[in-house]
């Protein structure tokens, strides 16, 4: 009878913790044959101001946030800026000149990276399941021994549905330490309310980025920042209003200290500031898109990829 007792609290212990756990899993196809099912997407927009080289303190302030925005708002999806998680910091390893010095913060540097299946990536997982919304996190991403900035897109099932790592740095590609990578590819992730395709930061500077990302079919695009803005009317607000509008894509620009809820016409809906939690509800009918497009003459546009043009 012991021996029975024993196995059914062993069995009861572990139904227990299979069903307060999340088993993370990465599906990046997940949707991909389903057809869109839903026109209307509500997003929340979480202006996160981080603390440097703190993941810790900052994971505490990204749940509670998304917590409230979700009791509040209830979005279908929650957006944070770029290195959120960490609180991007390459910028403070590469001013550092004293080549000791700068050893050591490149060590630290190292060490603060994520993989995507680390601790903190397991609790986002699990938050978008428990909330039952879709999610992304910007964080630094340590990869095959690699460094990335990317950010990840997470599904209410708590399941990885999208990657996507900064192709265009800022900061040019001589200075920053040589594992710090850029990405290479532009993916689109299906949702059951459309495509939404990601560009981080400077990546909004170039207009071929977003332009590949709406030619694969992005009906919304999602834009995490931590660099330069601006605080009105200026050139970054200009220049968001016109990748929503040349691209005809409804457009969410999240920074630390600014949101941005634009529409496909490239109307600025919603204006939030630091720490601020501001949402918009987008209308992502294929219908409304299906020509934006017509009046483009691709063989024109060889001079592009033209490096000798440089």
């Amino acid at each position: 009878m012991r021996g029975l007792l024993a196995t059914t609290g062993v069995f009861i212990l572990i139904m227990t913790f299979l069903s307060t756990s999340h088993a993370q899993s990465i599906r990046l196809n997940k949707y991909q044959d389903s057809p869109q099912k839903q026109f209307n997407m509500h997003i929340a927009s979480l202006s996160i101001y981080p603390k440097k080289w703190d993941k810790a303190a900052n994971w505490t302030k990204i749940e509670t946030m998304v917590r409230q925005a979700v009791h509040q708002q209830k979005p279908q999806i929650v957006v944070t800026p770029e290195g959120v998680l960490d609180g991007y910091v390459i910028n403070q390893v590469n001013r550092v000149k004293d080549s000791s010095k700068k050893s050591e913060l490149i060590k630290q540097f190292i060490e603060l990276g994520e993989p995507i299946d680390g601790p903190y990536i397991k609790r986002a997982c699990s938050l978008a399941d428990e909330l039952d919304i879709f999610f992304t996190l910007g964080f630094l991403e340590q990869r095959d021994e690699r460094s990335y900035n990317s950010v990840i897109l997470i599904d209410p099932d708590g399941d990885i549905i999208g990657r996507y790592s900064k192709t265009h740095f800022a900061q040019g590609y001589q200075e920053i330490p040589s594992f710090y990578q850029p990405g290479n590819k532009y993916p689109v992730f299906d949702t059951p309310y459309g495509k939404i395709g990601i560009m981080i930061c400077y990546d909004r500077q170039l207009p071929e980025n977003a332009r590949i990302l709406a030619l694969k079919g992005a009906q919304i695009l999602l834009v995490p920042s931590y660099g330069g803005f601006d605080k009105g009317d200026g050139w970054n607000t200009a220049m968001m209003r016109t990748r929503a509008h040349e691209n005809r894509c409804a457009l969410v620009f999240c920074h630390p200290k600014q949101s941005l809820l634009i529409t496909r016409h490239g109307k600025i809906e919603v204006m939030g500031g630091k720490d601020e939690i501001v949402t918009y509800t987008v209308n992502t009918d294929p219908a409304k898109i299906k020509d934006r497009f017509n009046n483009r003459r691709p063989s024109m546009y060889g001079s592009i990829t033209d490096d000798s043009l440089n």
